[in-house]
């Protein structure tokens, strides 16, 4: 029998959790993790929210959103390597769309690596189109600089 995967409010208590998930789940050669101060810090501003993805109480994933305005961000999205392509990453990204509607906003945006060809296709897969680049966004720990495309999703798309 498969466990269910769970998505449920994430806050400070689970930053532990979520920060194992984001360093196992970002290379470390990009640049794109965030420290546990920049996590913590961005939870307690108004206007944002996370999700954690369970199974059987362990954290396999998460995902971090901030609102402004009617817009969402898609701030951060982690799914532990050994849990990609089960469908957790694509149920919060589902969640961050519901939630982002629930909020009354009109629109949820991304940034994602140029290369990074996996989160590209569940974004499009998902319904988000490209809309911008933004050369040199990444910088990686050797110096390296890699560009991010600018992803947006119509809210109106989505119901519930």
């Amino acid at each position: 029998m498969t466990a269910a995967l769970a998505i449920v409010p994430a806050d400070e208590r689970h930053l532990d959790a979520m920060m194992l998930v984001m360093q196992a789940a970002f290379d470390p050669r990009y640049g794109e993790a965030w420290t546990a101060a920049q996590l913590a810090a961005t939870m307690a501003m108004p206007g944002c929210w996370g999700r954690l993805a369970l199974i059987d109480e362990a954290a396999i994933g998460f995902s971090l959103c901030r609102a402004a305005a009617d817009e969402v961000e898609l701030l951060l999205i982690a799914v532990a390597p050994q849990q990609r392509r089960t469908g957790s990453g694509t149920r919060l990204l589902l969640r961050a769309q519901e939630d982002a509607l629930l909020r009354g906003c009109s629109h949820l945006f991304l940034e994602v690596r140029e290369d990074n060809d996996a989160a590209r296709y569940l974004y499009r897969s998902a319904g988000f189109a490209e809309i911008g680049q933004r050369p040199s966004y990444y910088a990686g720990k050797d110096g390296s600089h890699r560009g991010a495309i600018t992803m947006r999703f119509g809210l109106d798309k989505l119901t519930l």
